[in-house]
């Protein structure tokens, strides 16, 4: 959708990728064989997906994020993060490729014209920690509790401002629910924001 949106908006568009890890240890991962992973995926995952021309397999194994959204920054800085992240979907919802490995993270950086040895050293390193860390900092105090997550709003030069007055755009919705989303901030209606207003005024954003 994101890729849509640039497309169709262009230079009136600021895209700014956040990280968010679902499951953050030490909360427990669910059994890929349990019923609630089956029904979760063959009744709402894998429809939607067809329905997008996404291709998308059942889950067998669950992995961690944490590493590969370390990956996704080490792209970002290297002008590479659109490769990663399709690489890094492809590897976890296509291949089941266990994503939080630094074996599997390399491959994905040399198919993305990345340096895989640096890559791997910030790995080793947690070069990349503390951004993740302040990413679901800021989800926390955002009220963000799953992915995908869009804030749209105007451009108001401070975080706080922007936050404060963004329409979330929340979940697999429909591609014309975050194009609306957009136009509306670009035509200056902030009403709809407004009503569904997540922000809470009395958190810091640092």
């Amino acid at each position: 959708m994101l890729e849509e949106a640039a497309r169709r908006f262009g230079a009136q568009t600021d895209i700014r990728w956040h990280a968010y890890e679902l499951r953050p240890e030490p909360i427990p991962q669910p059994d890929p064989d349990s019923e609630y992973i089956r029904e979760h995926w063959e009744n709402r995952v894998l429809p939607m997906a067809v329905e997008r021309g996404l291709v998308m397999r059942t889950p067998r194994r669950m992995v961690r994020s944490r590493r590969a959204l370390q990956a996704a920054f080490f792209a970002q800085d290297h002008g590479r993060f659109m490769q990663m992240d399709r690489l890094l979907f492809r590897a976890r919802f296509e291949e089941d490729a266990d994503i939080s490995d630094v074996e599997v993270l390399k491959g994905l950086a040399l198919e993305a014209g990345l340096d895989a040895a640096a890559l791997a050293k910030a790995l080793t390193a947690n070069s990349y920690v503390e951004r993740v860390d302040a990413d679901l900092k800021l989800a926390a105090q955002l009220g963000i509790t799953g992915v995908p997550t869009a804030l749209v709003g105007p451009e108001t030069g401070d975080d706080r401002g922007f936050f404060a007055d963004a329409e979330p755009v929340v979940g697999a919705v429909p591609y014309e629910w975050l194009a609306g989303a957009i136009e509306r901030a670009l035509g200056g209606d902030r009403s709809h924001a407004r009503r569904r207003r997540r922000f809470r005024p009395d958190i810091r954003i640092e």
